[in-house]
C-alpha cells in the first residue's frame, strides 16, 4: 500500500510549496469515546510555548541509571542503551547502529520514502525542520550523522524522518492515518488497585526495514527523565514511550480539512519532551495546551501513578480533550469525535478503516456493549486480545490471521509495532517482527531493569502467546 499512496504524491506535491491552510468547514461525525469524561475545548492557542521554552522546564527529581551505551539482541529485538547529552546520544546511536542505520539508506533509497527527504528538501520543509525542530532532536540528529559516518545517512536524512508528519499533513494522503489506542483503569480493570493499562498498536504499511528492525531505545538525557522508546534505527521524534516517572504517551496521526500550519512546534518530537521533561499529567496538559502546533494528531497520554488518562484531539489551533471519567475507559483511532473537533475533521466513507477499529473498539471496551464488552475484566492478556482483534463490526466477518493490511479490523491495519504500558508499574508487553505483528509472542519489559535498577515486581505475565 505504500508503494500505491507515494505515487499520489506527484500530482498533489505542486499544491503544497506555499501552503498555509485556514478554513471554517462544518463536516464529520460525532462520536463519544470516553464515558464519563470531562471535555474542555479550548480554540485559540495565540499564547504559544515554543520548542525552546519546553526545553527549559526541568524535573526535580535527579535521576540515576546504571548502565552504559550499548546494544543487545533479545529475540527479534534490538535494544539500545543511550546516556548523555543529546548529541552524545546521537553519536552512541550512530557508532552503535552503524550497520543498521546503513541498511536503512539501502532501503530507503530503493524505495518511494526516499521522496521524502527529496520533496522535504524541494519545498522548504527541512528548512522549516531546522528552524523549528525541539534542541535535542536537531543535535542528536547531528551527532547521529557524525558517528554513524554512513553514506547516504545525513543531518538532513535524519529529519526528514522526524518531521515527516508535518510535511505528510501538508499532503493530506493519511498515508500514517493508522493507529488505535486505549486507556483503562479503575473500574475498567481486572485488578483490585485498578491500575493503568494503555493499549496501542502503531500501524503504517508493509515497511519492511520496520518489520525487520524493531529497536527498544533507552534514553537517559543529562539532567533529564530516563525514557524508553519503541521504534526503529535512526528513530528520534517517538512515537510511542514510557518514562521513569509513571507517564506513558503515544500517538495517532489524524486529518484536517483545514487547520493545519507550517509555524509552530511539531507534535511528534513534543512526545520526547513529554517523556525526558514531565513526571505528572497536569503539566503535560499545561504545555501541550499551550503549544503553538502545526498538524492533525491525535494524543494519548498517562499517568500511572496518578491513575489519570487523557486523550487529547489536536489540530494547529484548536483542541479537544477528554480525561478519563468515573467510568475509567477511552479509546481513539483516527478521525475527531470530539464535539467540538469534528468540524475541523475531514469527512470518511463509512467503511473507512479508522470508522471500523473505533466502532469495533466501542463494542470491546465500553460498558454499555453488554454482549461484547471486556470492561472491568481488562488485564495485560485481555488488552492483548483487543489488539490482536479480526472481527469486521461491519460486515460481521473475522478477517484471515495472514491479512495485513486490508482496512478491516484493529489488528489487520497495518500493525508495525503492538504495545501495552503499566506506566505505574513501569512494564510493557510489546510484539513486534514478521507480520501479522499482533500474532506474535507479547514480550514483557521492565523499564527499571533496563535502566540497571532492582526490579522487586517483575512484569506479569512474562509473555503472552
Amino acid at each position: 500500500m505504500l508503494n500505491h499512496r507515494f505515487l499520489l504524491l506527484l500530482p498533489v506535491i505542486a499544491l503544497i510549496a506555499c501552503s498555509d491552510q485556514s478554513t471554517s468547514p462544518d463536516s464529520g461525525s460525532d462520536v463519544d469515546d470516553t464515558k464519563d469524561s470531562d471535555a474542555t475545548d479550548v480554540t485559540d492557542a495565540t499564547d504559544a510555548t515554543d520548542a525552546t521554552d519546553a526545553n527549559d522546564v526541568t524535573p526535580q527529581k535527579v535521576w540515576e541509571t546504571n548502565y552504559e551505551p550499548h546494544k543487545e539482541k533479545r529475540g527479534n529485538v534490538t535494544i539500545l542503551w543511550l546516556k548523555g547529552t543529546p548529541y552524545e546520544m546521537g553519536l552512541q546511536h550512530g557508532e552503535l547502529m552503524a550497520e543498521e542505520l546503513a541498511k536503512g539508506v539501502e532501503y530507503i533509497q530503493g524505495s518511494e520514502l526516499g521522496l521524502l527527504e527529496v520533496f522535504s528538501r524541494e519545498f522548504g520543509f527541512l528548512d522549516d525542520a531546522k528552524v523549528q525542530s525541539y534542541d535535542m532532536i536537531l543535535d542528536e540528529c547531528e551527532g547521529m550523522a557524525e558517528g554513524a559516518k554512513v553514506e547516504g545517512w545525513t543531518l538532513d536524512l535524519c529529519l526528514a524522518l522526524a518531521y515527516g508528519e508535518v510535511f505528510l499533513d501538508h499532503l493530506e494522503l493519511g498515508i500514517l492515518d493508522q493507529c488505535s489506542q486505549f486507556l483503562a483503569a479503575g473500574p475498567a480493570v481486572a485488578s483490585e488497585d485498578g491500575e493503568l493499562i494503555h493499549g496501542r498498536n502503531l500501524d503504517w504499511d508493509d515497511i519492511s526495514y520496520l518489520l525487520e528492525y524493531p529497536t527498544i531505545i533507552v534514553r537517559h538525557p543529562t539532567g533529564k527523565i530516563p525514557y524508553v522508546t519503541v521504534g526503529f534505527p535512526g528513530n528520534v521524534a517517538t512515537y510511542n514511550g514510557i518514562n521513569a516517572a509513571g507517564i506513558s504517551v503515544a500517538s495517532n496521526e489524524n486529518q484536517s480539512n483545514g487547520d493545519i500550519d507550517r509555524v509552530g512546534t511539531p507534535s511528534i518530537q513534543t512526545q520526547n519532551v513529554i517523556l525526558a521533561e514531565y513526571d505528572n499529567i497536569d503539566d503535560i496538559m499545561a504545555m501541550i495546551e499551550g503549544l503553538d502546533r502545526m498538524s492533525a494528531e491525535n494524543l494519548v497520554i498517562a499517568d500511572g501513578n496518578a491513575g489519570r488518562g487523557v486523550i487529547y484531539q489536536l489540530t494547529a489551533s484548536h483542541f479537544g480533550k477528554n480525561e478519563l471519567g468515573d467510568a475509567g475507559i477511552g479509546w481513539i483511532t483516527n478521525h475527531y469525535t470530539h464535539p467540538d473537533m469534528v468540524k475541523w475533521g475531514i469527512e470518511y466513507k463509512e467503511n473507512a478503516s479508522t470508522l471500523i477499529r473505533h466502532q469495533r473498539l466501542t463494542q470491546l471496551l465500553d460498558p454499555e456493549e453488554k454482549e461484547t464488552t471486556l470492561y472491568g475484566k481488562i488485564d495485560v492478556p485481555k488488552a492483548v486480545s483487543v489488539l490482536r482483534d479480526r472481527y469486521n463490526p461491519q460486515t460481521g466477518e473475522t478477517q484471515p490471521e495472514d491479512a495485513f493490511d486490508d482496512d478491516s479490523s484493529i489488528a489487520t491495519n497495518g500493525v508495525i509495532y503492538s504495545i501495552v504500558f503499566k506506566p505505574k508499574s513501569g512494564h510493557f508487553w510489546l510484539a513486534a517482527g514478521n507480520p501479522p505483528v499482533p500474532l506474535n509472542t507479547y514480550h514483557s519489559y521492565s523499564i527499571a531493569q533496563l535502566f540497571g535498577w532492582d526490579e522487586p515486581n517483575p512484569p506479569t505475565p512474562d509473555k503472552v502467546d
